[in-house]
């Protein structure tokens, strides 16, 4: 992060007012107490010009609920306990040992158990597309909303956790000048190991360039998305063991390969359904999902919507 610096540490044991404190340091905020009538609440922060690193805690058991950010990503790392977040269509859990890499736009609601405590990182929205646009020669490309969920076991989220502890230290210090460069090692950490969503697609892509295997296998999967593909003779078509094929999926689309082909036979589905106006029958047929019932489900978890209001409301 580079420009001028400033500490925060702030306690409260009024809801009320820690509502109003995250409002304003955060984006608008609405608390509510589950249990009692206090918050233990704590925040300590080194800020600069393009975010802050956060540590938060609530002291006892609230639910936070806001319309959104827009300026900023939110890295979240939980040192105890645990949150339940509704984040736009999707329900998450992080606890310690799983972050959560939230994107700007969507609604959130999230619970946290009495003992939690958080590092969290803010990331300048700019700041980010400016290293994409960097690392993709500017090659246009809209605000990427990135897969949430990051394990922290595997390789690069042991490096989150390293760097996460570099920018502890700052704030405990709290004279010490934030370390040149850690933010933008963070950064590309997120573009070179998660997967986000780009445009309308809700299939994952990546910057780093994928395995051959893996993507000999998801064109496989755009050109016979209809068909009854088994994994394993998948993988055998590829040249891969079975296992080889999960891995390099889980590793370069933290998804298994029947996820990946269940997101594109998704999206085709609601090509069909919005642009051509078929029903939701024909289009389940038409990409090899035979359970209507499940595709229902599957399409309402994916897009928010049942595919007749999709239908409906574009027609």
């Amino acid at each position: 992060m580079a420009g001028p610096e400033h500490h925060v540490s702030y306690r409260s044991s009024d809801p009320l007012d820690a509502e109003h404190y995250m409002s304003r340091s955060f984006c608008e905020h609405r608390l509510e107490v589950y249990t009692g009538r206090k918050v233990s609440f704590l925040h300590n922060a080194l800020k600069t010009a393009n975010g802050a690193f956060n540590r938060l805690e609530y002291g006892a058991e609230v639910e936070v609920s806001a319309p959104g950010f827009e300026q900023f990503y939110m890295l979240e790392m939980p040192l105890s306990g645990g949150v339940r977040l509704d984040f736009g269509t999707s329900e998450i859990i992080s606890t310690p040992g799983q972050a959560l890499l939230l994107s700007p736009g969507p609604r959130f609601r999230s619970r946290w158990h009495a003992e939690t405590r958080q590092w969290m990182l803010q990331i300048d929205r700019v700041r980010l597309e400016q290293r994409i646009a960097r690392l993709t020669h500017g090659a246009s490309r809209q605000t990427p909303i990135f897969d949430p969920v990051i394990d922290l076991k595997t390789a690069h989220g042991k490096q989150f956790v390293e760097a996460f502890q570099l920018l502890a230290s700052n704030v405990a210090e709290g004279d010490e000048p934030l370390r040149e460069g850690v933010t933008d090692r963070i950064i590309d950490l997120i573009l070179a190991n998660i997967p986000f969503m780009n445009g309308g697609t809700v299939v994952p892509d990546r910057l780093a360039a994928s395995p051959r295997h893996v993507k000999r296998v998801m064109d496989a999967f755009h050109a016979r998305f209809a068909e009854r593909l088994s994994m394993t003779e998948i993988a055998s078509e590829t040249g891969v063991s079975e296992r080889a094929l999960y891995e390099g999926f889980q590793r370069h689309y933290q998804r298994t390969p029947f996820e990946m082909l269940t997101r594109v036979r998704m999206d085709e589905a609601r090509r069909l359904i919005v642009d051509e106006g078929v029903t939701a029958g024909e289009a389940a047929r038409r990409v090899g999902i035979r359970h209507l019932g499940r595709f229902s489900a599957s399409y309402r978890e994916i897009f928010g919507v049942l595919p007749s209001e999709d239908r409906n409301s574009r027609h």
